[in-house]
C-alpha cells in the first residue's frame, strides 16, 4: 500500500501543509515587480561599461570569467550550423561531438535575428533572471502557504551571499595582495543574484532544479504521473545543457524515497516510479557527455585538464564563510530530535535535499563545485522556517510588547539585510574592474579590427597562433581554431603558454619558430601589443614578425597585425 501524504504533527508547524499553496494574479505582479528590480540593478555596471569604454577601447559583454564564456560563445558560433560541434579553442582538430541546448539555441536564434554575441548574452541574462527567480518563489509557495514565509524565503534564497565580505575586511586591514580563499567569495553556484549578473547558465540550471524539486513535492503530495513526467522533462532539459546536474536529481529522489520509506514502513511505489521514470528519459545526455570522453582523444584531454583551474568546493571549515548566515541558520532549523514519524513529506523532502549537498560537493569529481548548484533555494526556506521556529519565539520573549507581526516583519527585513554583503561587494567590485578599460574585459579595436579580418579570411580548420589575452577571442570571433585559449579546452594548456611566449620571444630563433608552426599546423600569426608583452626581456628591441622569411603581413591596423604563414615554409 502506497502512503498518502501526511498531514505535520503539531509538534513541526512550520512545516505544516494541509494543501497547495495558491498564488493569486496580485502576489504575481508583485514578484514580477521584484524581478524587474532585480534585474535592472545587475544591469548597471553594464551599462557603465558600454557608456565610458575609451574611444580606442571595447567592451566585451562580459565582465567575470573571459575564458569560459567566450568557449560558450564559440560553441554559440559552431552551432549556428551545426548540431555537434567540435573544439575550436585549440590546435588539434577534434570530432564534432558536443551538443549543449542553451548554446545550441542560441547559435540557431543568432542566424534567424543577426543579434551580436553579447546581444543574446544580455537577453539571455535577463531571462533566467526573471526565470530562477519566478521558480524560486514558486517553490516557496509549495512549502509555505503564509505569505510572509514565502516572502522571506525568496528574498533569502534570491540574495544570500555568505560571509565573504568577512575575508574582505580581512585583507583590507592586513594588507594583504588578494583574499585568502577566493573561491569562499566568488563560488557562484549556490549564489542566485551573481549568477543573474554574470552566469545566466548557471541561473537556469539553478532554476531548473528547483522547479524539478518543486514537481517532485507535488508529485509526491497527489501521487500523481503526471507531476513525474513533467519532472523527467524538466530534467532532460536540465541535462542537454548540464549533464552533470543529474548528480544532484537523482540522488535528492532517490534520499527523499528512502526517508519516506524509512518514516512509514512501506515501500514509496509513487516515488520509484517517478525516479524510474526521471532516470529513463534523462539519462541519455549524460550517456553521451561520458561517450565524448572517451570516443575522442581531444575531448578526452580537456576533461583530464579540469583540475588546471583549481576549482574544487572549498573545504568543510570555509563552508559558513560560503554559505553564510542563511546556511546556519538553516542547519539550527532541521529539529533533528522531532520524532521521524512527525515529519510530513515536506519536512522530509526539504532534509533530503539540503543534507544532500553536504555529500554531493565532495564526491571525488572535477565538477565538484557545481554541485552547490540550487542549494541556496532550500536554505532559503529552511531558513525561514528556522527564523520563524527558533528566533520569533526568542524575541517575542524579549519584547513582548512588540506586536507579533510587526516583530516578523522586523526580523525578516534583518535577515534578509544580513545575508546581502558579500554580493553588495561583488556588485561594487564590477566597476573597480571595469574602471581599468583593460583585458580581458575590454579589447583594444586595433586588436577586433585583426580578428574581424581573421573572420572574412580563416577557414574553421584554419589555426592562429596568439597570446593567451588575445587567443581566448579567436574561436568565438573568427571560427578558426586557436593556438591558446582556455585553461582545460587548449589541450596541454601550460605547454602551449610557453610555447606562444616563446614564438614572441626576441632571443628565440627562426628555426624553433618555425618548428612550433609546423608542429601544430599554425596558419596565421595574430601579433599585438599583447603579444609582444610576452617577451619581457625584449634583447634586441622585441621580436618583429614581419622580419620572419615565413611570414607574410596580411593586415595591420595600429599595434594590431596578422602574418599569413608560407604554407611551404611549413611542409
Amino acid at each position: 500500500m502506497v502512503s498518502n501524504t501526511r498531514a505535520a504533527a503539531p509538534a513541526v508547524p512550520a512545516f505544516n501543509r494541509q494543501s497547495q499553496a495558491m498564488f493569486t494574479i496580485r502576489e504575481w505582479l508583485y514578484v514580477g515587480a521584484v524581478i524587474l528590480v532585480v534585474l535592472a540593478l545587475t544591469a548597471v555596471p553594464y551599462v557603465f561599461a558600454y557608456r565610458t569604454a575609451p574611444p580606442d577601447k571595447q567592451f566585451m559583454g562580459v565582465m567575470v570569467n573571459i575564458p569560459d564564456h567566450f568557449q560558450y560563445f564559440s560553441w554559440m558560433r559552431e552551432s549556428r550550423d551545426k548540431i555537434l560541434v567540435p573544439n575550436q579553442l585549440t590546435p588539434e582538430p577534434s570530432t564534432p561531438l558536443l551538443f549543449n541546448f542553451l548554446w545550441w539555441t542560441l547559435g540557431r536564434i543568432e542566424v534567424l535575428t543577426d543579434l551580436s554575441y553579447d546581444a543574446l548574452y544580455q537577453i539571455t541574462r535577463w531571462l533566467a533572471g526573471a526565470f530562477v527567480m519566478a521558480v524560486t518563489y514558486f517553490f516557496c509557495g509549495v512549502v509555505f502557504t503564509n505569505r510572509a514565509k514565502r516572502w522571506t524565503a525568496f528574498f533569502v534564497a534570491t540574495l544570500t551571499s555568505g560571509l565573504g565580505w568577512l575575508l574582505v575586511v580581512e585583507k583590507t586591514l592586513r594588507r594583504l595582495p588578494d583574499v585568502n580563499s577566493p573561491f569562499a567569495i566568488y563560488t557562484s553556484e549556490p549564489n542566485t543574484l551573481f549568477n543573474i549578473l554574470a552566469f545566466p547558465h548557471f541561473a537556469i540550471a539553478a532554476g531548473l532544479i528547483t522547479l524539478i524539486f518543486a514537481l517532485v513535492l507535488l508529485g509526491q503530495r497527489s501521487q500523481s504521473l503526471r507531476f513525474a513526467w513533467g519532472a523527467a522533462a524538466l530534467s532532460l532539459l536540465l541535462a542537454v545543457q548540464h549533464s552533470y546536474d543529474m548528480f544532484i536529481i537523482y540522488p535528492v529522489i532517490g534520499l527523499y524515497a528512502l526517508f519516506i520509506w524509512l518514516r512509514d514502513r512501506e515501500f514509496p511505489l509513487y516515488l520509484f516510479k517517478l525516479g524510474v521514470i526521471v532516470v529513463l528519459v534523462s539519462m541519455w545526455p549524460a550517456l553521451q557527455a561520458f561517450y565524448i570522453t572517451t570516443a575522442d582523444d581531444v575531448w578526452k584531454g580537456v576533461l583530464a585538464q579540469f583540475d588546471n583551474a583549481g576549482a574544487w568546493t572549498p573545504p568543510p571549515y570555509l563552508l559558513p564563510i560560503l554559505m553564510g548566515l542563511a546556511w546556519l541558520l538553516a542547519i539550527w532549523a532541521l529539529d533533528l530530535k522531532t520524532p521521524w514519524r512527525n515529519r510530513d513529506d515536506t519536512h522530509l523532502f526539504l532534509l533530503a535535499w539540503f543534507l544532500a549537498h553536504f555529500v554531493l560537493i565532495y564526491i571525488p569529481l572535477n565538477f565538484q563545485i557545481h554541485l552547490l548548484s540550487g542549494w541556496q533555494v532550500v536554505i532559503g526556506v529552511l531558513a525561514t522556517i528556522g527564523l520563524y521556529r527558533r528566533v520569533l519565539p526568542w524575541l517575542q520573549r524579549r519584547l513582548p510588547h512588540v506586536s507579533p507581526q510587526r516583530l516578523a516583519l522586523a526580523a525578516s527585513v534583518v535577515l534578509v539585510l544580513v545575508v546581502i554583503p558579500t554580493n553588495v561587494y561583488i556588485l561594487a567590485w564590477r566597476f573597480v574592474d571595469l574602471r581599468r578599460y583593460d583585458y580581458p574585459f575590454y579589447a583594444d579595436k586595433d586588436v577586433l579590427a585583426a580578428l574581424d579580418y581573421l573572420e572574412t579570411q580563416a577557414q574553421p580548420d584554419d589555426v592562429v597562433l596568439s597570446g593567451l589575452t588575445v587567443g581566448q577571442y579567436v574561436p568565438a570571433l573568427t571560427g578558426a581554431r586557436a593556438f591558446l585559449a582556455h585553461w582545460a579546452q587548449t589541450l596541454d594548456f601550460y605547454t602551449k603558454e610557453r610555447l606562444a611566449q616563446q614564438f614572441f620571444t626576441d632571443t628565440t630563433t627562426d628555426a624553433d619558430r618555425l618548428g612550433i608552426l609546423k608542429t601544430y599546423s599554425v596558419d596565421y600569426v595574430l601579433a599585438s601589443d599583447q603579444e609582444l608583452a610576452l617577451d619581457t626581456a625584449k634583447v634586441n628591441g622585441g621580436y618583429d614578425p614581419s622580419l620572419s622569411p615565413f611570414l607574410t603581413e596580411v593586415f595591420r591596423q595600429g599595434q594590431a597585425a596578422v602574418y599569413q604563414v608560407d604554407a611551404d615554409s611549413t611542409q
